[in-house]
């Protein structure tokens, strides 16, 4: 379940952190505040969580933009 308090810090998360995960599945944990798992597949970042002793159920799993994607990871245009 997406939180208001997972909104506010998922909207404050470094964009550099971002970029480290660029055309990646992340997971963040249910506070937004840290990013507990990756993988190439929402697959591989959901068995990725597990390894590491979270809960999938209670992670948001996001797909980070590749630097081919015509998208943005933050407020700003990365460039």
């Amino acid at each position: 379940m997406i939180t208001s308090q997972y909104r506010a810090n998922r909207a404050s998360f470094p964009r550099a952190e971002l970029e480290k995960y660029r055309g990646l599945w992340i997971a963040f944990d249910a506070s937004g505040t840290r990013i507990v798992a990756s993988g190439r597949s929402l697959g591989e970042a959901d068995e990725q969580a597990r390894n590491a002793g979270e809960n999938p159920d209670e992670a948001v799993f996001e797909r980070v933009p590749s630097a081919e994607d015509d998208v943005c990871i933050g407020s700003e245009e990365f460039h």
